[in-house]
């Protein structure tokens, strides 16, 4: 047995017309209804859409910020730099022939 929502609607068109008319006399009695339940529609889907775009924001802003350490972190170790400007590895070749 599977379980529907209440609020399903069944293939039959007769129950279909039913409800049609039901949600039409409601709506008819009480016109207040449609905004509010159009406002209940917008803001799940504005709330979503505004989580959306924050988490992209931050996640962007993330990758920043790790490129960031990274490129921070491969100045202070790379060998033959200093005060961010390359040095020689080796000395000065000195005397290296011997007479």
């Amino acid at each position: 047995m599977m379980c529907t929502h209440k609020f399903m609607l069944d293939n039959e068109p007769e129950v279909f017309k039913e409800q049609r008319e039901k949600f039409t006399n409601l709506v008819g009695d009480n016109p207040w209804l449609l905004p509010a339940l159009v406002s209940l529609e917008i803001i799940p889907a504005t709330v979503m859409i505004h989580g959306f775009w924050k988490n992209r924001q931050l996640k962007k802003q993330l990758q920043i910020e790790k490129e960031h350490t990274k490129q921070l972190m491969l100045e202070q170790h790379l060998p033959g730099q200093r005060n961010g400007k390359p040095t020689l590895l080796a000395g000065p070749h000195r005397n290296l022939i011997h007479h």
